[in-house]
């Protein structure tokens, strides 16, 4: 299991609920702020360990009081309102935050935060990530779910179920790493294990591969095989 930190995130919408989720499912420490506390109790009704602080996050000296900067993480989702965004990851700078992850509204939103300090890869567009995705799953024929791309690579989760390498190891099962492809991590009865050519897979194992797109099909046909036609 993951160390247990501490997020704050700033805006209750979509992005922010799927990161307070993804978190909450790690057993991380949560706060959501927000300055609609209809909205707020609405949202975080379906949290059990979730806490929601209404505030307005342009105010500096709220989120002093709130202790932003002890956070391990702030996470400010506020892309449908730039002014709100930037004035709050201002404040956040000035307050000494120092791990600041914001979800920008488009290009010239992400250029002003970069511009003010925060680091490239922190500012997020949805927008784009998922059109990039979109395209290389398209552009390849893709049957499986990439998490991430750069253009030639990507990251997907691919379950163990062909019977013909179970039990074997990585090097047995012709998975050993090379210039195409890397299996980063095994995800295995909520553990994970760092692999090497010598660890056995096992069935219902989830491999985190970085590979080529055009080589992402042939591996999930070796490592799953048609388990699903059966």
């Amino acid at each position: 299991m993951a160390k247990k930190k501490s997020f704050a995130i700033i805006g209750a919408n979509y992005f922010g609920l799927s990161v307070a989720q993804t978190l909450d499912e790690k057993k991380q420490y949560i706060k959501m702020f927000d300055i609609n506390e209809e909205k707020l109790n609405l949202y975080l009704s379906d949290f059990d360990s979730v806490e929601g602080i209404v505030l307005d996050t342009t105010h500096k000296s709220a989120l002093e009081k709130n202790g932003i900067s002890q956070f391990d993480c702030v996470i400010v989702s506020l892309r449908s309102n730039m002014e709100a965004s930037i004035i709050t990851v201002l404040n956040l700078i000035d307050l000494g935050v120092e791990n600041i992850i914001v979800n920008a509204k488009d290009n010239h939103h992400k250029r002003i935060l970069v511009a003010l300090g925060i680091d490239e890869d922190k500012v997020i567009i949805p927008d784009v990530l998922t059109g990039k995705l979109m395209a290389t799953k398209s552009l390849f024929d893709i049957e499986g779910d990439l998490q991430s791309t750069d253009g030639e690579y990507s990251f997907t989760n691919i379950i163990v179920k062909d019977e013909q390498i179970i039990d074997k190891t990585i090097n047995e099962a012709g998975l050993s790493t090379n210039k195409d492809f890397n299996i980063i991590q095994i995800k295995r009865n909520g553990k994970i294990v760092i692999p090497d050519e010598y660890t056995a897979l096992k069935e219902d194992d989830t491999l985190v591969v970085f590979a080529k797109n055009n080589i992402i099909n042939n591996l999930i046909e070796k490592i799953k095989g048609d388990w699903e036609d059966n």
